[in-house]
């Protein structure tokens, strides 16, 4: 089989085998009677152990090869959606580990293998091509598996959305060990090396953090992500409360708004490209959340929760823009700079998902999301009051 086509096929593969569980994972878990703060607990395991074994699982995947990588990965996925099926606490917590692990093994591997196949091979590829045509078939097959998951499947019989996905992961398992070219690993990565890489990521993080500016950027950067936890996450449990037959369209509204965020920041890129901006649109989202929360129409709900969307996806952007614009300083270590952002990131998310948790069983979804609202405004508000003390001091 052509590579490229078994990588577009295989991609196929792994959105229908995530579209199944994931626009009814939240809904799922506390259909089985787990709380908010035992589900916000998986959900901040997954993260941490996913940016923990990031490192080791690349290195490994160095050692043993591109497609054994991904056959790992493919059987974690398996074992992790397994033990969803249990109603047992310590079950479902190694399910986050496995998936997590599953998720490292998997990331940005097939990509490199294409490549390093690829030129092994002397053929010519256009990868940015590829690319961005694997998103637009992600988002295609995303949008309709999530749509018939949460519209016909789930309402059937709620773990058959888990046993459909578990079963493409097979079939990907499959097609994987038939058809993936195994390419023959001429760099090995030693135990040595790891531990270099460490040590590295651990001077730089010295230096980041030296400069004042960066730490405050830093901070600044991961405000969405801080805004976006409830949202991201209990979207689900919010609107099955009010019309749980509306699920199956949010989910193909919330593909549509993003690739519509995504071309509106491209067409007006150059008019959104000063830091004040980031302010602005942090603000209309918490103005959006708010009127979201109180109003209780549903399909009100739904038209707000499509315009976040769209907001958040220019934030996001903009975010990963200014990152290298701002917080970058030089192109030495860029690489490593941007790693240590999404390191902070994730610890910053992971600890925040149980503290949502925790807070939605004591006061409920909606004063949770207002608790997070008012925490990212008084934040906004110190930065701009800081920036403009500065301002001030400098005149």
């Amino acid at each position: 089989m052509n590579n490229t086509r078994f990588y577009y096929l295989y991609n196929i593969l792994f959105t229908i085998a995530l579209s199944f569980f994931n626009p009814i994972l939240y809904i799922y878990l506390l259909s089985k009677d787990f709380s908010f703060a035992e589900v916000g607990l998986y959900l901040s395991i997954f993260w941490l152990v996913s940016f923990m074994t990031e490192l080791p699982c690349g290195a490994i995947t160095d050692n043993i090869g591109a497609k054994n990588s991904i056959l790992l990965s493919s059987v974690f996925r398996v074992i992790g959606l397994i033990l969803l099926l249990s109603n047992s606490l310590i079950l479902l917590y190694i399910s986050a580990i496995l998936s997590a692990v599953a998720e490292s093994f998997q990331s940005g591997t097939l990509t490199s293998w294409l490549v390093n196949v690829s030129n092994k091979n002397n053929e010519e590829i256009n990868i940015d091509k590829i690319l961005s045509r694997n998103s637009l078939y992600a988002l295609f097959f995303s949008a309709i598996i999530g749509f018939i998951s949460t519209k016909y499947v789930y309402t059937y019989y709620k773990s058959l959305s888990i046993i459909l996905s578990m079963t493409v992961f097979v079939i990907s398992f499959l097609f994987t060990y038939i058809f993936m070219q195994n390419l023959e690993q001429t760099q090995k990565i030693s135990v040595e090396k790891i531990k270099d890489s460490f040590v590295t990521v651990k001077n730089s993080l010295k230096e980041t953090l030296y400069i004042k500016s960066s730490v405050f950027l830093m901070i600044l950067f991961v405000i969405p992500s801080i805004l976006d936890l409830g949202p991201s996450n209990q979207w689900q449990a919010v609107f099955e409360k009010l019309d749980a037959d509306i699920i199956g369209y949010i989910w193909v509204g919330i593909s549509v708004s993003g690739m519509l965020g995504s071309v509106i920041y491209e067409r007006l890129s150059s008019k959104l490209s000063k830091l004040h901006i980031l302010y602005f649109l942090v603000v209309i989202n918490i103005s959006m959340l708010l009127v979201f929360i109180f109003i209780q129409n549903v399909y009100i709900k739904f038209v707000l929760f499509m315009l976040y969307i769209i907001f958040f996806t220019l934030m996001s952007i903009q975010v990963n823009v200014f990152m290298h614009k701002y917080l970058v300083k030089s192109d030495e270590n860029r690489t490593t700079t941007v790693s240590i952002f999404y390191t902070f990131e994730s610890i910053v998310v992971a600890l925040l998902l149980s503290v949502n948790g925790v807070l939605t069983d004591k006061v409920g979804i909606e004063n949770t999301w207002i608790v997070f609202t008012v925490i990212v405004g008084i934040m906004v508000i110190s930065f701009i009051m800081v920036k403009l003390k500065r301002k001030l001091t400098y005149k």
